[in-house]
C-alpha cells in the first residue's frame, strides 16, 4: 500500500509540473507583463508618452481631441495575437483589475501612434451650443482570472487583429500632461479599412 501511495504522489507532481505550467509574478506594481505559455514573462514597451490635444474639423462643428501621443510608428514588441495574455500585480489585493486596465487600439501617424483620450466641442463651437462628439476608441473586452491575492492574468475576450498596433493603459493613475502606456504589435496583416 505503501508503494501505491508513492507511486500515486510521484504521478501527481509529475503531471501538476508538465501541465500545470505556472505563471511567474512580476516584480513591480502597476507594471503589465506579456505571459508567455511556458509561464515566463516577457516585457511590453514602456512609454512614458505626452498627454495633447489637437482641434478637429472648421467653424462651429469643430472639436478638440485629447489624446496620448506615443513616439514611434510601430512598437518593436510583436506578438502573436492568439497568444496574447498577460499578468498583472495590482497596487493591492482590493483593486478591481476591470476598472484598472483598458487594451485598445492605438492611430498610427507619421512617426508616431495615438490614443484617443476625449473630445470635446471647441471654444468657438461651444460658445453657441455645440457638443463634441464622443471617442469612439477601438477598447478590447479583457477577462481575468486571479493568480492570487492582487495578481491576475488576463486576455482579450475576441481575437486580436493582425498587424495592430495595441495600448494597454491604466484608468485609475489618470491622465496628467504625461501618462505611461504600454505597447505592443500584432504579427500578420492588418484588416483592410
Amino acid at each position: 500500500m505503501k508503494k501505491v501511495t508513492t507511486l500515486f504522489a510521484s504521478v501527481m507532481m509529475l503531471s501538476a509540473v508538465m501541465f500545470g505550467q505556472t505563471a511567474q509574478i512580476p516584480d513591480f506594481k502597476n507594471v503589465p507583463m506579456l505571459l508567455k505559455a511556458d509561464g515566463s514573462l516577457a516585457k511590453l514597451e514602456k512609454v512614458v508618452a505626452e498627454v495633447k490635444s489637437k482641434t478637429k474639423g472648421f467653424s462651429y462643428g469643430a472639436s478638440v481631441v485629447t489624446f496620448v501621443n506615443i513616439l514611434g510608428e510601430k512598437s518593436p514588441v510583436v506578438i502573436d495575437p492568439a497568444d496574447a495574455s498577460f499578468i498583472v500585480k495590482m497596487p493591492d489585493a482590493e483593486t478591481d483589475p476591470e476598472t484598472a486596465w483598458n487594451l485598445t487600439k492605438v492611430i498610427p501617424a507619421k512617426k508616431t501612434r495615438e490614443l484617443e483620450l476625449a473630445q470635446s466641442a471647441a471654444a468657438i463651437g461651444a460658445a453657441f451650443g455645440a457638443k463634441g462628439k464622443s471617442v469612439k476608441r477601438d477598447d478590447v473586452k479583457l477577462e481575468y482570472e486571479k493568480v492570487e491575492p492582487g495578481v491576475y492574468k488576463f486576455r482579450p475576450v475576441t481575437p486580436l487583429a493582425g498587424g495592430t498596433e495595441y495600448a494597454l493603459q491604466n484608468t485609475i493613475s489618470g491622465a496628467t500632461s504625461n501618462t505611461t502606456v504600454f505597447c505592443f504589435g500584432t504579427s500578420g496583416t492588418a484588416p483592410k479599412k
